[in-house]
C-alpha cells in the first residue's frame, strides 16, 4: 500500500503518517525500487491500533509504550497487568475528574439560566454579589464598606467578583447578610453618609466624629472579618480597586477612610494575639 491509501483506509492524513514515523510511533517500511514506502497490512493495524487509543484519551507520549505492552502481554498469553492497566487505570481517573467538571459545568448553567448567575462571571462569586445586591436593593444604599464595589462602578464589580479569593468573597457574603440580619441598616448608612459628606477641609473634630461612628458600628460585626485578610499586605488588585474607590472622595473623606481601617486593623491585630476568632466561620 501506497502511503494515500493507508492513510485513506485509516481515517487519517498523509501528514499524520510522516507525525508518527517522526515521532518513532508507526514504524517505517522500506521503500521500493519507484521510490514509494510499500506499506504492509501490520502497518493499517497499528495505524487503527493508535487511533483506538487515540480515541479513548491517551497522548501520543503514552500510546507508544502501552502498545509495546500489550504485544507483550499477548505474546506471552498473560492477563493485562503491567504498564497498560496502569494508563487504563490513569485515564479512568482523569475521565471521572472531567466527567465531575463537567457536571459542575452544567449545574452553573442551571444556575445561570434560572437568574441565579451570570455567564461572564464565576461562579464562586454569585453568593457575595448576591449579598451585595440584596442590601443595596432593600437598603436603597451601599455604604463606606463597598468603597469601589458600587453597583455604578461594573468595573471594580467585576474585577472583584474575578480576582478576590474564595476567603475574600465569603468575608463580603457574611458581612452584607450580618448587616440586616443585627438590625444595623440604619447606624451603618449613617456611618457613610458622615463619611460621605465629609467636606474637603472638614475639621479635625468632625473626622474623628466620623472615624469613631465606624469604630463603634465595625466592631458590632468584627466576627464577621477574617483577621488574615486584615494583616496581609494589600494585593495588587486590591491597590487597584482602592485607587478606582479614592478616586470618586475628596481629601478628607480619603484620610478619614484610611485613618478608620487603620485603626480598625490595629483592632484585629490586638484581637489576634490575644487568640481570638479569626473569623465568624471558624465560631
Amino acid at each position: 500500500m501506497k502511503s494515500s491509501e493507508l492513510a485513506r483506509m485509516a481515517g487519517v492524513s498523509v501528514r499524520t503518517l510522516r507525525h508518527y514515523h517522526a515521532i518513532g510511533l508507526l514504524p517505517e517500511p522500506p521503500r521500493g525500487d519507484n521510490g514509494y514506502r510499500d506499506y504492509e497490512p501490520t502497518h493499517l493495524l497499528r495505524l487503527l491500533r493508535i487511533r483506538q487509543l487515540a480515541s479513548l484519551g491517551f497522548s501520543l507520549e503514552q500510546i507508544g509504550p502501552m502498545l509495546q505492552d500489550l504485544d507483550a502481554e499477548r505474546a506471552e498469553g498473560d492477563e493485562r497487568c503491567g504498564e497498560s492497566d496502569r494508563l487504563l487505570d490513569d485515564l479512568d481517573r482523569q475521565l471521572q475528574e472531567q466527567i465531575a467538571q463537567l457536571e459542575r459545568q452544567r449545574e452553573l448553567i442551571v444556575r445561570i439560566r434560572s437568574g441565579q448567575g451570570e455567564p461572564d462571571y464565576p461562579a464562586r462569586a454569585a453568593s457575595a454579589l448576591e449579598a451585595i445586591e440584596d442590601f443595596e436593593r432593600t437598603s436603597h444604599g451601599q455604604g463606606f464598606l463597598l468603597c469601589a464595589l458600587t453597583g455604578n462602578d461594573k468595573t471594580a464589580m467585576g474585577v472583584a467578583a474575578h480576582l478576590y479569593s474564595d476567603d475574600e468573597l465569603a468575608e463580603i457574603e457574611r458581612i452584607f447578610h450580618a448587616i440586616p440580619e443585627r438590625g444595623l441598616t440604619q447606624e451603618y448608612l449613617h456611618v457613610s453618609r458622615l463619611m460621605d459628606t465629609l467636606p474637603a477641609h472638614a475639621s479635625a473634630e468632625r473626622r474623628e466624629a466620623a472615624i469613631e461612628a465606624g469604630l463603634a458600628f465595625l466592631e458590632k460585626i468584627d466576627d464577621c472579618f477574617d483577621v488574615h485578610n486584615w494583616l496581609r499586605p494589600d494585593k495588587d488588585y486590591e491597590l487597584v480597586l482602592e485607587n478606582m474607590a479614592s478616586a470618586h472622595y475628596n481629601d478628607a473623606q480619603i484620610a478619614a477612610s484610611d485613618e478608620l481601617f487603620m485603626r480598625f486593623t490595629r483592632r484585629m491585630a490586638e484581637r489576634s494575639e490575644r487568640g481570638g476568632r479569626t473569623s465568624s466561620a471558624e465560631a
